[in-house]
């Protein structure tokens, strides 16, 4: 049932990080916001491990936009910890294991760029590491970097909205989004794809386990992460990820996705640890790796922020920073971000 009235300027739907990061730009510069944020389906955002890391891939290339993307975040999510009284944002290195030759090869000859400095240092033999992974290779150590712990972080924004009484913890309903007198952003994750508004756009979503562990005895401030991140949480204690599934999209834990995460450990780590957690969620990926940002088609009273994937942590102070100057006063969306790159798909489904 919704709430809304003639004072309210947006309904955002969805407190995951996309929908908590935009409600807050948008309360910040003064509009009305109603949160709706049904408690029976899970968020994704709670799963995730929130590595932010400027370098990806098996050739560990600078990931897109990271010129932009990174100093900004580590400002925004600065100023957010003074404004939400609580710590959430870890910069902390990622130690890259070169996971063979040829890429040791690759960072040692010419064809490196000359900036990867910037975001990184190239060590050609393991030494700070040798006790702990399973490489002799050398590795990259990123800067820039690090984890938000995204449950301190939402569990924080929720006391905000309900200190400001925004927070309703129910279902919205999307047919009422095109009588209201607001604007009504979708924020709802991987349930975006039976949004009737935007089941058109192409999401690829994928689900991931990760399991909490303890390793005793072993002193790590840096997070490893070479087919498999293992993620300092406190002491001893850590996140070990993550698994990829474009199949079950649920939120249960496998068998099976221990195993391999297990797996993938020991082919990594060498110290032996002990599992006390599992946890799984389903990432809102899409086709083109790309989000999901800006209004309906024909619809100009309903939009969307999705897609974020498992960049979230990187993507969403940027890109909800973008979306509130373009809802406020009508600056540009990046075209990549855009939905309107989809407008083919939209008509191709038959609407007008």
């Amino acid at each position: 049932m919704s709430k809304e009235s003639a004072e309210t300027d947006f309904i955002i739907v969805g407190q995951g990080l996309a929908g908590s990061l935009l409600a807050y730009l948008l309360l910040q510069r003064g509009k009305k916001v109603q949160i709706f944020d049904a408690p029976e389906i899970p968020s994704s955002s709670r799963v995730a491990a929130g590595i932010f890391n400027p370098v990806t891939g098996r050739k560990l290339v600078k990931t897109w936009m990271a010129d932009e993307l990174f100093p900004f975040l580590e400002q925004f999510y600065l100023e957010l910890e003074d404004v939400l009284q609580v710590k959430f944002f870890h910069q902390v290195p990622i130690y890259r294991p070169f996971p063979n030759e040829e890429v040791q090869e690759y960072f040692k000859s010419d064809k490196v760029p000359e900036n990867f400095a910037d975001f990184a240092t190239i060590e050609f033999e393991n030494i700070a590491y040798q006790d702990l992974v399973n490489s002799q290779l050398g590795g990259v150590t990123t800067k820039q970097s690090g984890w938000v712990d995204l449950k301190i972080l939402l569990d924080a924004f929720r006391a905000f909205f309900r200190q400001k009484g925004v927070l309703f913890q129910e279902n919205f309903n999307p047919e009422s989004a095109l009588s209201n007198n607001c604007k009504t952003i979708f924020c709802e994750g991987f349930q975006a794809r039976v949004n009737p508004y935007f089941n058109y756009l192409p999401f690829n979503p994928v689900k991931g386990e990760v399991l909490e562990v303890t390793i005793e005895d072993i002193n790590l401030d840096t997070i490893i992460n070479q087919g498999a991140f293992v993620v300092p949480l406190s002491q001893n204690t850590f996140r070990l990820g993550a698994t990829y599934s474009w199949h079950e999209l649920d939120f249960i834990p496998t068998h099976q996705g221990k195993e391999d995460l297990l797996m993938k450990y020991h082919k990594l780590m060498k110290p032996n640890l002990a599992v006390i957690g599992h946890l799984a969620g389903v990432r809102p990926a899409t086709k083109d790796r790309r989000p999901f940002i800006g209004i309906h088609p024909d619809f100009p009273q309903i939009g969307i922020f999705n897609g974020l994937g498992s960049k979230g942590v990187s993507l969403a102070p940027y890109f909800a920073t973008q979306f509130t100057e373009f809802l406020l006063f009508g600056k540009e969306l990046s075209p990549e971000v855009n939905i309107n790159r989809f407008t083919s798909l939209y008509l191709r489904a038959g609407n007008s």
